[in-house]
């Protein structure tokens, strides 16, 4: 009985323990498609991006004065190996992806450019 016990509890950690998110979710299903589609070079405003992506994780200048927003998304999953002893040892770790947005503006503070990227992390 007590291994009944143990095994209903070590499932319910594997499922609901897996995941967890972190930045800024409208980019979350962004791709660069759909970015382009959003965003037209020499139109879109600042306000028109807020709209769209809210406010930017970060901001920065440039030397000549342009104005660079940057938005992040990060999600994680545990390996289900991290829950099985002794296995858990050798083979073990979380997996996700992250994902950037980065946006620059020149002076009369209209869209210029993108970039986007999805990248595997450990």
């Amino acid at each position: 009985m007590a291994w009944r016990v143990c095994w209903v509890a070590g499932l319910s950690v594997v499922l609901l323990g897996g995941c967890a998110s972190v930045g800024n979710e409208s980019i979350a299903d962004a791709t660069p498609e759909s970015v382009s589609g959003q965003l037209v070079k020499g139109r879109t405003t600042q306000n028109q991006v807020r709209g769209a992506y809210g406010a930017p994780a970060k901001t920065t200048f440039t030397d000549s004065g342009n104005e660079i927003w940057e938005y992040d998304f990060s999600r994680m999953r545990t390996k289900p190996t991290n829950f099985i002893p002794y296995v858990s040892l050798i083979h073990s770790g979380a997996e996700g992806d992250k994902k950037s947005l980065v946006i620059f503006f020149d002076r009369g503070r209209s869209f210029s450019s993108t970039r986007s990227a999805r990248r595997r992390l450990m």
